[in-house]
């Protein structure tokens, strides 16, 4: 029978699976979008498909809850959309996503150095009030201890445990901030013209949301909720690429706090 230690390092593996997936798609539509080079995307078309057809006989035997069935059949069903469209029009006469790779905010970026280094100390800030949050709260290893997911990297540290948690936690944050601010925040703009202060504020919520439904921790919502305000800034002044550096080094940071209080506790 196996333990829950197993159960979670499954899931986390699981979870790099869906995370690439969809990663890959990123690069689907970017290729698709700014290339004419055909068997570039139907590689990438058959790779997408052969990666989840592959995750989903993995896990079918263990059963799949609605929510994962939904995920496959949307990983599914747009590189076949994509693959069908490469077949029958050679272009993206009517392409599976809302906008254009170009309209994306955040992909066009830009160098400057003292938005970077006020960025830098917005989070340097932030990561501070946490060190302090884990010293002043001792306890905080007994009163949120965060999903499986977090308990299982901040327990007992091995060379494999390193290993998924530097492919999960950049993967993890890429894909996060991909889809929570570089594509919510384009369809929002551009697709349904909300306002962009409006929008930055609904996205962020959603986001504490999210997290909130993981840890049960209003702190850590608050906590989540002032990251989200500081990466939005970040991708609209200077790309995606920042929000993301910066967003998989608080997570690293928040777990090394962690493991430290728990060693003194």
């Amino acid at each position: 029978m196996e333990t829950d230690e197993n159960k979670t390092e499954v899931r986390i593996k699981n979870n790099i699976i869906y995370n690439l997936i969809i990663f890959l798609f990123f690069l689907l539509w970017f290729f698709y979008s700014t290339f004419d080079f055909i068997p570039i995307l139907i590689l990438i078309c058959f790779s997408i498909l052969f990666l989840t057809l592959y995750s989903l006989t993995k896990n079918i035997k263990e059963g799949i809850e609605l929510g994962a069935k939904i995920l496959y059949i949307l990983l599914i069903l747009i590189p076949i959309t994509f693959l069908l469209d490469i077949i029958f029009f050679y272009e993206a006469f009517t392409p599976p996503f809302l906008i254009d790779f170009y309209d994306l905010i955040g992909i066009k970026h830009q160098y400057n150095l003292f938005l970077i280094l006020l960025m830098f100390s917005l989070i340097f800030l932030k990561l501070i009030g946490v060190k302090i949050y884990f010293s002043i709260s001792m306890k905080v290893n007994t009163d949120w201890k965060g999903d499986e997911i977090f308990e299982f990297f901040t327990q007992d540290i091995t060379n494999k445990k390193i290993i998924l948690l530097l492919v999960l936690f950049p993967l993890g944050a890429f894909v996060e901030e991909f889809i929570y601010r570089c594509l919510f925040l384009s369809v929002l703009i551009y697709s349904l013209n909300w306002d962009l202060v409006f929008s930055i504020f609904f996205i962020s919520c959603l986001f504490g949301i999210v997290h909130y439904s993981a840890s049960k921790n209003l702190g850590h919502v608050l906590s989540t909720l002032i990251s989200s305000l500081i990466y939005f800034y970040a991708l609209i002044n200077l790309g995606l690429l920042y929000p993301w550096i910066f967003h998989f080094l608080t997570n690293l940071f928040v777990i090394l706090f962690y493991v430290q209080t728990r060693r003194k506790s």
